[in-house]
């Protein structure tokens, strides 16, 4: 399975040649985190009509994808991921830890970002950018 980044839930949403050249190729299932929902539509101005359609279409597409949700252990291991990376001072985003440790903790080892350098300094994901 491969965990899409918030980022390539948004090319999806744009129509991303990139992206869907990747989409046609593979053959394994994909998963999104429920982080990248919240993610989104912090980014989603209620009063702009462009964005509530936006909105719409990703309600849709958490409704069809298996979603990985923030769990007691998720969070653990976000804080681990965090903190590892802070010590060798190589810092990302916590919205970023979280969305790797939920999909480490549900067995995903495999990240799909069109921003590899948030996910590459976590060794126990294998990053794959388009």
């Amino acid at each position: 399975m491969i965990g899409l980044d918030t980022s390539a839930i948004i090319d999806i949403f744009k129509g991303n040649k990139n992206i869907q050249q990747f989409l046609e190729n593979n053959k394994e299932p994909l998963a999104a985190s429920i982080m990248s929902y919240l993610e989104l539509f912090f980014g989603l101005n209620p009063e702009n009509t462009g964005h509530v359609m936006e909105g719409r279409y990703y309600q849709e597409f958490f409704k069809n994808i298996h979603t990985t949700d923030l769990t007691n252990g998720c969070c653990e291991e976000a804080s681990k991921i965090y903190w590892e990376l802070r010590k060798k001072g190589k810092t990302i985003e916590q919205f970023d830890c979280v969305i790797a440790a939920s999909f480490i903790t549900n067995g995903i080892c495999k990240i799909l970002t069109r921003n590899p350098k948030h996910f590459e300094k976590i060794e126990r994901l294998n990053v794959i950018s388009y």
